[in-house]
């Protein structure tokens, strides 16, 4: 037995590698993920229920368009989902979208015209 073992690490030298090649290549997020959020501008009354329940603080209620709309910092955002879960208008969803990438803290601040917009 211990002189098979030796040759059976050869069979991975005719295996494709695990690894992927990011960022050309990506899973498929798993189902269930919980993503950025995204706001719907219609159905959001301005009501402070998300930031409310928010855990880490990262939602607050700004000006926008004459109206109160959430925005949201990511870099303190957990990602939980209880903004979208207690929303009562159903305003507030999260998505799949998992690469966020910035270079600047001030690009982690989501506002509500930045929140809208579909990835």
């Amino acid at each position: 037995m211990s002189l098979i073992r030796p040759f059976s690490l050869f069979k991975n030298l005719f295996k494709k590698p695990m690894t992927l090649d990011f960022p050309f290549e990506s899973l498929p997020a798993v189902e269930g993920y919980r993503g950025r959020q995204i706001l719907d501008l219609e159905k959001c009354t301005g009501c402070p229920v998300c930031s409310m329940v928010c855990p880490n603080l990262a939602i607050e209620l700004v000006e926008y368009n004459g109206k109160k709309y959430p925005q949201i910092h990511l870099g303190k955002c957990c990602f939980c989902g209880l903004c979208a879960e207690y929303c009562p208008r159903d305003a507030l969803h999260m998505t799949q979208e998992a690469m966020i990438t910035i270079m600047d803290t001030k690009e982690a601040v989501y506002t509500p015209a930045k929140l809208s917009q579909t990835a």
